[in-house]
């Protein structure tokens, strides 16, 4: 469900606050585009030959969700890493995220806590292991989705760091953007979505002082189950090679 960009793959992106506008909640598996309600998804990531014979496992993802479909838990293991990532979420009466607790091997990482003032999302701020503060975003601006539009990063000390800016078709994200302070392009994402609103294709740009490294990838799905959703994606290279398989396993309510 979260791909590229790390920061667009943060959870915090689903928020419930907007600027003077009706929120209309959406959850997780609705941004997703999963139907049906989901208990548990896995999702696993084959490295394969040119025939598309699977080479070996790379990683794998497992998502918890509540009665409400947002995330609960979020595993991310990367094999030949040796290492795993959890997530643990909370959100707060209105259904928006309050807290994002990171452990990295077992061990605490760091801890997002969001602050609101009525539905406005106003902070967010970074803590460490040690619960210092290192940072935090403000000048969060978002749509009436309750999606990030645009927010700011600045270190405990208040100096701006970055700044992050998203685009959506509805409820779905097909840019993604990220500005240093002196407010120079670091990196940009472009999705393309089917007509489905799946991702089809992903355009992914760093740019540096002299030069800028694109990587680009199409995604091709090969097999549904019941209830809609997508089991299996073929990932292909900007050459049109096939170099990856992703299966998903679904626990349905």
């Amino acid at each position: 469900m979260k791909m590229l960009l790390k920061f667009v793959a943060a959870p915090f992106l689903l928020l419930s606050c907007t600027d003077n506008k009706v929120i209309k909640y959406i959850n997780d598996l609705e941004q997703a585009n999963i139907k049906e309600h989901v208990t548990k998804l896995i999702t696993k990531t084959y490295e394969i030959d040119s025939a598309g014979q699977i080479i070996k496992l790379e990683s794998e993802t497992i998502e918890i969700f509540d009665a409400l479909g947002y995330t609960t838990t979020d595993t991310a293991r990367n094999f030949a890493e040796k290492n795993e990532i959890v997530n643990f979420l909370k959100y707060n009466m209105n259904g928006a995220l309050s807290s994002l607790s990171t452990f990295e091997n077992g061990n605490k990482q760091s801890k997002m806590l969001l602050t609101y003032d009525g539905d406005k999302c106003v902070s967010m701020n970074i803590y460490n292991a040690n619960d210092k503060l290192e940072s935090y975003y403000n000048n969060i601006r978002q749509t009436e989705f309750g999606l990030l539009l645009s927010l700011d990063n600045y270190d405990a000390n208040g100096k701006f760091l970055m700044s992050y800016a998203n685009e959506y078709d509805s409820i779905y994200q097909i840019k993604a953007t990220a500005r240093d302070s002196s407010g120079m392009l670091k990196s940009e994402v472009t999705i393309y979505l089917t007509d489905k609103k799946y991702e089809r294709k992903i355009i992914e740009a760093s740019y540096f002082k002299d030069s800028t490294d694109t990587k680009s990838l199409s995604c091709k799905y090969e097999k549904w189950d019941i209830a809609g959703n997508w089991i299996t994606k073929i990932i292909l290279d900007d050459k049109g090679k096939a170099i990856k398989t992703v299966n998903r396993i679904f626990s349905y309510l």
